[in-house]
């Protein structure tokens, strides 16, 4: 989590440039596309993050709650929000601007360090997710195909031949010259 640097009275200063919001389930916190400079700190209540794959159609990429963020993105430079936010319970969220928080940090750079940390920590776990589950995907696509390259053969030349198996003659394999 993006605060468990902080003591109490760096969080209450963190909290202090925070606007409170609330949504009803259903109701649409941020959209895909739009122009953003914030980000949000679910204080209660549920979200799903969605990204519009066309024609009224989504993926699910994630459900976050309670001290989850989310609007990052905008918030570090991208302008454009790269998924979408719905709240599917009542939800509680703080918004952080960019302005207020670039404020924050220079006039108590410690507070800014730590939470600039935490927020690349969480970059950094949702990279790694998303490593996994593109690695999953080309899994998938490539029909569970599992290549290892072989050390002897990494930086030489290679040749690759099909040849009949000599113990059906009807199926191939591919061999490595």
């Amino acid at each position: 989590m993006i605060l468990n640097d902080l003591n109490e009275s760096e969080m209450a200063a963190v909290e202090a440039i925070g606007v409170l919001r609330m949504f009803a389930p259903g109701e649409m916190i941020i959209r895909e596309d739009e122009t953003g400079f914030s980000f949000f700190l679910v204080l209660d209540g549920r979200v799903e993050i969605r990204k519009s794959i066309g024609l009224d159609k989504y993926k699910k990429l994630a459900e976050l709650g309670t001290l989850d963020i989310f609007g990052e993105v905008c918030f570090l430079g991208v302008e454009s929000r790269s998924a979408s936010v719905l709240a599917l319970e009542p939800t509680q969220v703080l918004e952080f601007s960019r302005e207020a928080f670039e404020k924050l940090s220079i006039t108590k750079p410690a507070i800014g360090l730590k939470l600039y940390r935490g927020i690349a920590r969480e970059l950094a776990r949702r990279l790694a997710y998303v490593d996994g589950e593109l690695r999953d995907a080309l899994i998938w696509a490539l029909g569970d195909v599992k290549i290892a390259p072989d050390p002897k053969l990494v930086g030489s030349p290679r040749k690759l031949t099909l040849a009949p198996l000599k113990s059906t003659g009807a199926t191939a394999k591919i061999v490595v010259e």
